[in-house]
């Protein structure tokens, strides 16, 4: 038997009520011993019968022996908790390589994407569809004025290192947050006291209700870390989830085995994943036709064709979700420039065809009428306030001529963009009479000539749904937007005690922003995901920042 089938195979009995284990190296006259003990320890039996239970002890060994060794040699794995499950790897291709795995000072998704509930769990959890779950946390009541949160907390959760998980490492994680002002400690700016009565209650109280505290406490700001552990979280990952970091390969690959001491429900299917990076997008496709690696997200606009032949021919299966990622077209809306007359802003969104823009995105995007996302609370499709109609909005630019703005609008936006986008808005609005300039620059001089200076009329700038809600009632935000009635509503979104208050409001406050037309939206990436045959349930929803992995199906 080979060496490596027979280091798994282990052999568990009772010996006078105390249970043990040992390796397997051949015949075991202890364990021969035992087996009389247990039977009473006659030193007068037939000679003959000792020899046939020798016998029935050496098959019975031989066959968990060759059975361990039969599911090592099919990529199988036999636990030391006695349960037999087979090793199913996939490969996940990506282009967010990770420059650490500190979750709570790198800001990057490609290490959200990997790490955040498979390796690291959330007080509160989310479904596919970005609402609100159990997870650290059961359940959950919120007092009448939305002011109080008390969560009660799962029993027996444990880190992978085996420490215990309780109220006490949930407060004291918050509070790190909070005052050390990691990643997305501003969504925990309203917590007035985190505290917790017992090892399985903690309580939130806030200094004034906030309608969103739930669904910040399911990304980063809701991370749950071990108050005893003693690590470099830039190299290392510590963590509650169902899967650890086995190895990693800065901007190579990162893979996660299956923490075989998880608290909660253990994933039948994945037991090992390895997110493997690509500076090429392309090239993910590639790799998942060759079957180097089982899925591929998400999908660049540019791999898009090739995908869908690949689809067509039954060599892939491709599935389309939604995300609160959105690219913008931020208009300067201060006093000293041409656009802070709504009327103009409005113009230009009838001159606009999203449906040619979107389509330059080849399938991995759709169209958006407001500042809130298909995935957030209230959201409505709000495209018809400003469908194209471009005699329309050259009707209302007429008021508007080049003369008021130096012969042309300033269009500047980071390189990064590429120019092509500035070119159709360029060509869209000249349609219309208005004259456009377009200028790309790095993201150094952008950050001065448009952040600081404020010295442009047009801008590209990405957008994140309900996240960023908050922008259009800030008058210091990139656009310059000051609107009392924007500022008014967000203030009675602010003051939503329930989910129905919150719905309301944030639905009427998206369609003011809209009509206003602080920013034209471009459009909301639709992340596409691209599978072999051999996988399933893959998820759709946000992939680029979020990849569940105890869902996935795979048939290896």
């Amino acid at each position: 038997m080979p060496d490596a089938g027979r280091s798994r195979c282990r052999i568990w009995y009772t010996l006078g009520g105390m249970s043990s284990h040992r390796e397997d190296h051949g015949p075991d006259h202890n364990g021969i011993r035992s087996y009389d003990a247990l039977q009473g320890g006659s030193h007068h039996r037939n000679g003959f019968i000792s020899f046939v239970i020798f016998l029935v002890i050496v098959v019975i060994l031989g066959g968990v022996c060759w059975g361990g060794w039969l599911l090592y040699n099919r990529k199988g794995e036999v636990f030391e908790h006695t349960i037999s499950m087979p090793t199913k790897a996939i490969s996940i291709a990506s282009t967010s390589a990770p420059q650490s795995l500190d979750l709570r000072k790198d800001s990057g998704k490609g290490i959200e994407q990997a790490l955040l509930n498979n390796v690291y769990e959330t007080l509160v959890s989310q479904d596919s569809s970005g609402t609100p779950a159990a997870g650290i946390a059961k359940s959950w009541v919120i007092s009448p004025d939305g002011r109080s949160y008390t969560f009660y907390l799962n029993s027996g959760m444990h880190f992978s290192n085996g420490d215990a998980l309780d109220a006490a490492d949930v407060v004291w994680s918050l509070k790190q947050i909070i005052t050390n002002k990691l990643v997305d400690a501003n969504a925990l700016a309203n917590v007035a006291e985190v505290s917790n009565s017992n090892a399985s209650t903690v309580t939130i109280r806030l200094t004034s209700p906030d309608p969103l505290l739930l669904r910040h406490l399911y990304g980063r700001a809701g991370i749950v870390y071990d108050k005893d552990a003693n690590i470099n979280y830039a190299t290392q990952a510590l963590g509650s989830g169902p899967y650890t970091v086995s190895s990693w390969k800065p901007g190579t690959k990162l893979q996660l085995t299956l923490n075989t001491k998880y608290w909660g429900a253990q994933p039948t299917a994945v037991t090992q994943a390895t997110f493997t990076y690509f500076s090429d997008a392309a090239a993910m496709v590639d790799a998942l036709q060759s079957k180097s690696v089982d899925i591929a997200t998400p999908l660049a606009p540019a791999s898009m064709a090739k995908a869908s032949n690949d689809a067509k021919a039954s060599k892939i299966s491709l599935v389309t979700g939604k995300s609160s990622d959105t690219l913008a077209l931020v208009f300067n809306a201060r006093t000293d420039s041409v656009l802070s007359d709504q009327r103009f802003r409005e113009a230009i969104r009838y001159m606009l065809d999203h449906a040619a823009i979107v389509a330059t995105q080849n399938g991995t995007a759709t169209a958006i009428g407001g500042p809130l996302s298909p995935l957030d609370e209230g959201y409505e499709d709000l495209t018809g306030l400003h469908p194209h109609n471009t005699a329309k909005g050259a009707q209302m630019a007429y008021y508007f001529p080049p003369s008021y703005y130096n012969g042309s609008l300033r269009f500047i936006y980071p390189q990064s963009y590429g120019s092509a986008i500035g070119e159709l808005v360029k060509t869209q609005l000249a349609a219309g009479g208005v004259p456009v300039t377009v200028t790309t620059v790095s993201d150094a001089d952008w950050k001065k000539t448009v952040e600081s200076q404020h010295a442009f009329d047009m801008t590209l700038a990405p957008m994140t749904g309900a996240a960023d809600a908050a922008t259009f009632a800030d008058p210091t935000s990139l656009s310059g937007y000051d609107s009392p009635d924007a500022q008014s509503e967000w203030k009675s979104v602010k003051a939503s005690r329930n989910d129905t208050e919150y719905r309301k409001s944030i639905a009427a406050y998206a369609s003011t922003v809209s009509t206003q037309s602080p920013v034209d939206w471009l459009y909301v990436s639709t992340p596409v995901t691209a599978y072999n045959h051999t996988v399933t349930n893959v998820p759709s929803n946000s992939t680029a920042e979020y990849f569940p992995l105890r869902g996935i199906g795979s048939a290896r």
